[in-house]
């Protein structure tokens, strides 16, 4: 051992050979402190690996089980969400119009009334109140059978209505603002003009609600959904119907204005329904005054402000007085003239004037910047016609 210690020569000799195959570091003949850090420094800019357990005696390696998590999970619980939505408005269809004809066949819906010509009494002229006046015959099954296709009838004309404008505006064929309007002013004429489909028992109005009652909840769907667009839904049908009734198309404006007219023809439906002229004249305000205020207000009211409200214009105002009075007039016209209504008790001068002053006014309502005009305008449009029509 002395003699090799002592043999620095030969060693010398080898060490070129030795340093061709010696790391970068140790070639350069830096020193130990300073290697020791770069290697320090190259250990700690690794990622950690996890630790292995040891292997056991025997050659057993054990193996570590880990839960999945959470990230993985969610691919799976978003398209269990998105089916639930797609499922939800089929389902509560289906629940509705079962539960409306089962309680009409159990009489638990009244049928048509015993005497058409005589006034109702009072209770008779609320929804259900009828079952305690006892002034109705049983449901048929004919006239279930009626009721209930008429309303599956509107139920899927108004999808088909609502999905074509909607379409249409996704794919850039009509703006956005022009199909929210297209929808607000159509809505309630075509819904009122399928309404002579229905029997004449009392019940029929509760089938008819069915209608009114899925476009409010398809709104909630739509504006609980998020922001609009097509990445909010996945389905596609709420996420165009938001785009289709919203200004800006986000979707929680479904929420705003156009839940409250959904709700207008619900309550307009359930309560008045054809027993008298009210619903059909605040729904018309609603729909064809205010729908055509806008469209023809944003194209020709841009030089006729009114001086009180700089939003509103008198070319706005005037065709919302045209449309709220011909459509009201137009559409009680109709349900008359197909026997769903009773002739209102006025002459034709008399209805035409009466009408128009509740058009004037309804325009009136509408100028004052107080609320949502889409509950002020029928609201006030009904008050004038229980004022001024019966």
């Amino acid at each position: 051992f002395t003699a090799q210690r002592g043999n620095y020569g030969d060693f010398a000799a080898r060490l070129p050979a030795a340093q061709a195959f010696a790391p970068q570091s140790l070639r350069r003949r830096e020193p130990f402190s300073q290697i020791h850090r770069e290697l320090s420094t190259q250990r700690r800019s690794l990622p950690r690996r996890r630790q292995q357990p040891p292997a056991q005696s025997g050659g057993i390696t054990l193996l570590r089980m880990e839960n999945p998590s959470s990230e993985d999970d969610s691919p799976n619980a978003s398209t269990a969400t998105d089916n639930a939505k797609r499922l939800f408005l089929p389902l509560v269809a289906l629940v509705s119009l079962s539960l409306a004809t089962l309680a009409a066949f159990t009489d638990h819906l009244p049928g048509p009334p015993i005497d058409a010509t005589a006034p109702p009494p009072f209770l008779s002229t609320i929804p259900y109140g009828v079952l305690f006046s006892g002034s109705c015959d049983p449901y048929s099954p004919s006239l279930v059978f009626r009721d209930l296709s008429s309303t599956v009838l509107c139920i899927a004309g108004a999808s088909a209505f609502v999905k074509g404008v909607s379409y249409a505006a996704k794919m850039g064929y009509v703006e956005s603002r022009d199909s929210r309007k297209i929808i607000h002013t159509l809505s309630v004429p075509l819904f009122l003009l399928l309404w002579p489909l229905f029997s004449n028992a009392y019940g029929a109005r509760v089938f008819a609600s069915i209608v009114p009652l899925l476009n409010a909840l398809k709104l909630y769907v739509a504006g609980t959904n998020g922001s609009g667009g097509a990445e909010a839904d996945p389905a596609g049908s709420e996420s165009e119907l938001a785009g289709a009734i919203s200004r800006s198309g986000d979707a929680r404006e479904a929420l705003g204005g156009p839940f409250i007219y959904v709700i207008v023809m619900l309550v307009s439906t359930l309560f008045f329904w054809t027993d008298s002229p009210i619903g059909v004249v605040s729904m018309a305000t609603m729909a064809l005054g205010d729908g055509l205020a806008d469209l023809v207000g944003r194209r020709f009211g841009s030089s006729n402000k009114w001086s009180f409200n700089k939003s509103k214009s008198m070319a706005g105002s005037a065709a919302f007085v045209a449309g709220s009075f011909f459509g009201s007039y137009s559409l009680i016209s109709w349900l008359t003239s197909m026997g769903a209504m009773a002739p209102v008790e006025l002459d034709t001068m008399g209805l035409v004037l009466r009408l128009f002053a509740i058009a004037v006014i309804s325009a009136g309502v509408e100028l004052i910047p107080l609320s949502d005009d889409n509950w002020t305008v029928p609201l006030s449009a009904a008050l004038l016609s229980a004022f001024l029509l019966n």
